[in-house]
């Protein structure tokens, strides 16, 4: 039980210095001023729905290229892995340069 609670600390905590990072990145990049709720709202949807769905596919990308393809499974884990590290860099550098 403690930790779960620690653990929800430390998720509360992670996700606060999110949101203070990401200010801090858009403020050094010269983006408009926007309230802390757009940017809380912003890194919410980012960490919950956005990365869940790219995770979803990279995981569905690495069966489908292991089982229905016949690609080796190291081949198919490290596509998987690359094709969503990009495409999440990708999603997070549009949320930084979002107006």
């Amino acid at each position: 039980m403690f930790s779960f609670l620690v653990d929800i600390v430390v998720g509360f905590f992670e996700f606060v210095v999110d949101v203070l990072l990401f200010r801090s990145q858009r403020d050094r990049r010269g983006s408009r001023e926007r309230s802390v709720a757009e940017d809380t709202l912003a890194v919410a949807h980012f960490d919950f729905v956005t990365l869940v769905l790219i995770s979803l596919v990279s995981a569905g990308l690495m069966l489908l290229l292991a089982f229905a393809v016949g690609v080796p499974l190291g081949w198919s884990v490290a596509i998987g892995l690359a094709v969503g590290v990009a495409w999440g860099l990708w999603r997070y550098a549009r949320l930084l340069r979002q107006p």
